[in-house]
């Protein structure tokens, strides 16, 4: 029998729990916020047991009839619920109806004070924490209001003193908080501080490295530049071959020194390195014709309209291309390579490279190779997806989606293979 009625109660008390967070109002934000915090939930507890101490008490002290006292009861003790949800109004309240009740209800028995000792403990609560968590401003209305009812309710020869208490707490409170605001600042202040020392510390090492860059990098390259175009000058019997040879390979230092000298304008700071244009889809035929200079044969199909793709796709598209033919003409000597450049059907951008088998031995060059991943790693960078896989014929491909546009997505699909760079 009583493990039935245990049950009935169980599934009494789960169905009401049930029907009072399906209520309107258990649904709203603020409810639900209130509940959340167990610091409310004790102020809550508190407020329900002043009211009980307040409703039998009240007859003791005021003088009203009996269906005023719940209310009279509830207005003295429940606003102490709010004292951390909404302090200041709580506060309000209670200071509100404690100067209706001092002016409206007589006492009784000669009780000295025009209210009741529960109003006045949640009078001091919701003032000790309207001076804590309302706006500093608004710290010297609380205190006045709450002196003046204060005066107003206590016996004549109690009033200085608790004039005097209530100006003392809110100084000493408006005081702490005045300290705690200032450790907080500057706390905030030594982080920013130390923010900007890190920033100008990356800032010191960019200019570093593109200091590096450009007396290791650079320089050789010029040096490769001038050496070039003055083979034919230099050396005897040179052949128009060799001359054009000489002039190609001229031609191809001098675009890697001008993205050299890109990079320099990206990460100098100082000014003393001038930023060339990054390069786009305008300058792929430009790529392939320098590939073509090795003896490569490359076939370029370009179907887009270069005007609707934006600056960063047309960079990164580049970069694929670019990466993809010298993969070829290093790991597939002698292969054919098939560049299309291609819409689809959403809008975006395909990029297909394409080389058959090779037809000689690989460049071997030391160092592990990046360049696959560092095409997924850009191809991710604008949102698009990057995929590489072997031919049935022996050849490689590598295929990626371009958006037009950088939508700041990320995400690609790459596969590494086991021959290639």
């Amino acid at each position: 029998m009583f493990r039935r009625v245990r049950s009935l109660a169980a599934t009494a008390g789960a169905a009401t729990m049930r029907g009072v967070r399906e209520m309107p109002a258990a649904q709203d934000p603020g409810v639900q916020r209130y509940v959340s915090s167990p610091v409310n939930w004790f102020f809550l507890l508190v407020a329900l047991i002043l009211f009980a101490v307040s409703w039998p008490t009240l007859v003791m002290t005021h003088s009203m009839p009996d269906y005023a006292l719940p209310v009279a009861a509830a207005f003295a003790s429940l606003p102490v619920a709010l004292a951390w949800a909404a302090p200041v109004t709580g506060w309000a309240i209670s200071v509100v109806s404690a100067q209706l009740i001092g002016l409206l209800v007589p006492t009784v028995n000669g009780w000295p004070w025009s209210i009741q000792v529960t109003h006045i403990i949640s009078l001091l609560v919701l003032t000790f924490f309207a001076y804590l968590r309302c706006s500093l401003r608004w710290v010297p209305v609380v205190w006045v209001s709450t002196v003046i009812v204060f005066v107003l309710a206590a016996p004549a020869e109690a009033r200085a003193g608790w004039a005097f208490g209530l100006t003392v707490l809110a100084v000493v409170v408006a005081l702490l908080r005045i300290l705690l605001n200032s450790r907080r600042q500057l706390a905030e202040s030594a982080e920013q501080t130390e923010l900007v020392e890190s920033q100008k510390a990356i800032l010191q090492e960019r200019a570093r490295i593109a200091r590096d860059l450009h007396d290791v990098v650079a320089h050789r390259m010029s040096v490769v530049v001038v050496m070039a175009q003055t083979a034919r000058y230099r050396l005897g019997d040179v052949s128009d071959e060799a001359a054009a040879e000489f002039d190609a390979i001229a031609v191809s230092a001098r675009a890697s020194l001008d993205e050299v000298r890109q990079l320099l304008g990206v990460l100098r700071t100082d000014g003393e390195a001038s930023a060339a244009p990054n390069p786009g889809l305008d300058d792929v035929p430009a790529l392939v014709t320098q590939t073509r200079m090795t003896g490569a044969a490359v076939d370029l199909s370009d179907l887009v309209d270069h005007e609707k793709v934006g600056a960063a796709a047309g960079l990164v598209i580049y970069r694929i291309v670019q990466e993809s033919l010298a993969n070829a003409t290093r790991h597939a000597p002698g292969a054919r390579v098939d560049i299309t450049i291609s819409p689809t059907a959403d809008g975006a951008v395909e990029v297909c490279a394409r080389n058959s088998a090779p037809t000689g031995e690989p460049v071997r060059l030391p160092g592990p190779g990046t360049g696959i991943p560092g095409m997924v790693e850009r191809a991710a960078a604008v949102g698009g997806v990057l995929t590489t896989e072997p031919t049935a014929d022996g050849g490689f491909v590598v295929r990626a989606v371009i958006p037009p546009h950088h939508v700041g997505a990320l995400g690609a699909v790459g596969s590494v293979p086991t021959v290639g760079e």
